[in-house]
């Protein structure tokens, strides 16, 4: 199986495809818009590489600024497949952000190659899928990267929002996509208060409800709907992660601020300011959920990337150690 899969400064090259990073090949396969998975890919487009993502990903892409022409867009449902050189490529869904998937290589030799990309709730909300090389990125990939509270961190925000909302609006800061996964949870719970989004966030959520994603209630921050909700002091606002250092918008209001991140191990809430909170909320896997992939998946050979990793080397280590998987980091 040597000689199957390279990685080259993060991109996963199978065959005629480069997956989440660059190459001049015929394919340029994207799991989800984060940026350190889109890395170049203005480059990828100008090569003429054909670039495949979900429906949505590729419409996420357009809204933060990637122009993708006609001959070179290939949306592709979890269902269809692609052929390659010497097998076929498809998707697997998983649990990371809407629109993101893991990829499955079948070769017609019988050997599988399986990249997760980023997600979380193995077993749970993201397939394990059998594998004979598997592709991780071990984002939490030291032991002690373990948050003990994942089972109970939706509740928690969930609460959290409803107790503050009691008491003024609230402003959520997260990355891109994350946003869209907090929304649907907040829905699917039960809070109904409106969703106030600049202009990309609100764009993004059209394609995501155009894709069969229910969010409703929400509006552009510039619209007069939105100004008369927001003197009325009932809302929520999404932004992006980087904004809430020093964001102006809506200060008036005197919200209370939520900044989602999973680099907090120690403790679900921690308050930052007066009316400011971190919430251990990720989109991530932690050391055990990755482990548990690896076990499960149970494949012959472990390539950790390390471009997307931290702590790779232990990562490897303790998988050939734990779980007697020869594993390699590239």
């Amino acid at each position: 199986m040597e000689g199957f899969v390279e990685v080259r400064s993060g991109g996963i090259v199978v065959d005629e495809a480069v997956i989440d990073g660059y190459h001049n090949l015929k394919f340029r396969v994207a799991t989800h818009i984060h940026s350190d998975h889109t890395v170049n890919m203005d480059r990828s487009i100008s090569y003429g590489s054909r670039i495949v993502g979900t429906n949505l990903t590729l419409k996420w892409l357009k809204c933060l600024g990637v122009q993708i022409p006609g001959s070179q867009y290939i949306p592709l449902g979890i269902d269809d497949s692609i052929r390659l050189s010497n097998g076929r490529l498809r998707f697997e869904s998983c649990l990371h952000i809407p629109g993101s998937v893991q990829v499955v290589y079948d070769r017609d030799d019988g050997v599988r190659v399986v990249y997760t990309g980023d997600f979380k709730k193995p077993s749970v909300k993201t397939p394990v899928i059998d594998s004979d090389i598997l592709i991780i990125d071990a984002v939490y990939g030291r032991p002690d990267y373990v948050r003990p509270f994942d089972d109970d961190v939706e509740h928690i925000l969930n609460s959290f929002i409803e107790k503050l909302l009691r008491n003024g609006p609230v402003h959520v800061y997260a990355y891109y996509g994350k946003i869209h996964e907090v929304m649907l949870m907040l829905r699917e719970n039960d809070v109904v208060a409106p969703f106030i989004l600049p202009p990309t966030h609100y764009m993004m959520t059209r394609y995501a409800e155009s894709s069969g994603l229910r969010i409703n209630d929400y509006l552009p921050l510039t619209s007069s709907e939105a100004g008369e909700i927001i003197r009325d002091k009932y809302y929520i606002y999404f932004n992006h992660y980087s904004n809430h250092f020093n964001e102006q918008y809506l200060n008036s209001n005197n919200p209370y601020r939520i900044v989602l991140s999973g680099w907090e191990f120690n403790k679900p809430i921690r308050k930052l300011s007066n009316r400011k909170w971190l919430i251990a909320f990720s989109d991530h896997s932690d050391f055990n959920g990755l482990l548990e992939y690896v076990k499960y998946s149970n494949p012959s050979k472990l390539i950790v990337n390390r471009r997307r990793s931290n702590g790779a080397y232990e990562f490897a280590k303790y998988v050939e150690e734990k779980l007697n998987v020869k594993a390699e980091v590239r």
